[in-house]
């Protein structure tokens, strides 16, 4: 049995909303705080803690993190860090004085010194605003990075990028102190050099540094390369693309690389590192996990009374769009995957990780299964569950799910007494079993079924 109930809202994050965005993320739940709080708040009075099951960027553990017992578990191990920082923020002089101690460390000019050639060169294209060789502006966001020149010196490449990238590969090959990470992965792709050459000497100040600090300081830094990746969305999917589909360079793609590209790295990280110490969370004993959902629901103890559960919908694995964060986090240098093209193997334009991981809830004949141990485990639990849920146009071309919403409120029901829709506006619902009538993305942009026994 299910029902309906609306709550008018303005879906525009409020100005007195403490929450801040740690990282540009897909499906963030910024806009809907209040109605998510709202509903919360009604169904569990006594305030007991609530397990966000996959915290992703932490907006929904910080907003509650001031009144309740979060929580936080995601499989990733960015979101691990930022969850970390967020619940458990540190404020002290040594954050105070980090990007001090960044600058005078002196690895800044050291790391610039090593890749100088083809920080030079790359400057001349796209900061020279003298500069009209688009397709040497093309030639060079083809084939600079890094991690494929190691592998082999890409042979389309003009002759004064393979001089730069030379220079750059023997920088790297004989450096001690240094494992350009940055550099190696994101260089001329998603960064510009000196930007990621800024992003390796913070990670080497970091990895000097005490290790209760580690969160935090790679928090700060995560939400850095967020805000200054050269990308459409802030995200980690593609590079940018510099032709039109005839193969022509883009009019306007340097004025595109140079906003993003030019962006002072320091100053942006302290900003974001003293946003997250001043960070004021009540002592609550807060937990985060990284864990995979079915482990962290079998842990769940009597603090617990809600779980809310905001898994992905569509074919899209999200790790393809953060896999740069958690490379920067984890530090592993990671084999990157390829592709096959024309029967040819080739390296994944966007660099992606090979070790990735792949949610059963994306994957259409997994999701069904994923879905009902997602109910049970939690009917089991005695806990309240709440299913975040994006209605799509069908006809507009969206995204499909993997799984349609009638199918969720037929499976729940059958776990759950009780299965309550809510909305922070007012739209057509689908009914079970109605073809006739379609939620439409525009009239709202998320759902909530509500779950309980």
């Amino acid at each position: 049995m299910s029902n309906q109930q609306s709550f008018a809202y303005d879906l525009e994050l409020p100005a007195a909303n403490k929450t801040f965005r740690t990282v540009h993320y897909l499906g963030s739940k910024l806009r809907i705080l209040d109605f998510l709080k709202e509903v919360i708040d009604e169904i569990d009075p006594k305030k007991s803690g609530i397990c966000d099951l996959f915290s992703g960027s932490g907006s929904v553990s910080q907003h509650f993190s001031t009144e309740r017992k979060i929580i936080s578990v995601d499989i990733q191990q960015y979101s691990n860090i930022i969850c970390s920082a967020i619940l458990s923020p540190i404020n002290d002089e040594f954050l105070n004085t980090f990007i001090n101690r960044v600058r005078s460390s002196g690895k800044v000019e050291n790391n610039i010194a090593s890749l100088k050639e083809i920080i030079e060169f790359e400057e001349h294209l796209l900061i020279d605003r003298h500069n009209d060789d688009l397709e040497l502006v093309c030639n060079f966001l083809e084939n600079s990075s890094l991690y494929s020149a190691l592998i082999s010196m890409p042979v389309t490449a003009s002759n004064q990028l393979t001089k730069a990238l030379k220079s750059a590969i023997k920088s790297i090959k004989y450096s001690v102190d240094n494992s350009f990470l940055a550099a190696k992965y994101f260089g001329g792709l998603y960064f510009s050099y000196k930007q990621a050459a800024h992003l390796d000497a913070i990670l080497e100040c970091i990895n000097e540094s005490d290790k209760k600090y580690r969160n935090i300081l790679l928090a700060a830094l995560l939400s850095t390369a967020s805000d200054i990746v050269n990308t459409v969305g802030k995200q980690f999917a593609q590079p940018v693309r510099p032709r039109n589909k005839n193969g022509d360079p883009k009019s306007g793609i340097v004025k595109q690389l140079r906003k993003d590209r030019i962006l002072d790295v320091l100053v942006i990280y302290k900003d974001w590192l003293d946003k997250y110490s001043q960070r004021k969370v009540k002592q609550l004993n807060h937990e985060i996990f990284r864990l995979d959902y079915k482990d962290a629901l079998d842990q769940l103890d009597e603090s617990i009374g809600v779980v809310y559960a905001d898994p992905p919908y569509t074919r899209d694995h999200y790790s393809r769009f953060y896999h740069g964060l958690e490379t920067l986090c984890l530090g592993d240098h990671p084999v990157v995957s390829k592709t096959n093209i024309g029967g040819t193997n080739r390296l994944s334009r966007g660099l992606y990780r090979e070790e990735r991981h792949q949610s059963d809830f994306c994957i259409k004949s997994k999701a069904p299964k994923a879905f009902e141990i997602l109910f049970k485990k939690v009917s089991e639990s005695k806990k309240i569950l709440l299913l975040s849920y994006s209605p799509y146009d069908k006809t507009k071309g969206a995204h499909p799910r993997v799984v349609e919403l009638e199918f969720l409120e037929s499976l729940a029901s059958r776990y759950f007494k009780k299965v309550d829709i809510r909305s922070p506006g007012k739209f057509s619902h689908s009914k079970l079993n109605r073809t006739d009538l379609h939620l439409e993305s525009e009239d709202v942009s998320e759902i909530l079924l509500v779950c309980r026994n």
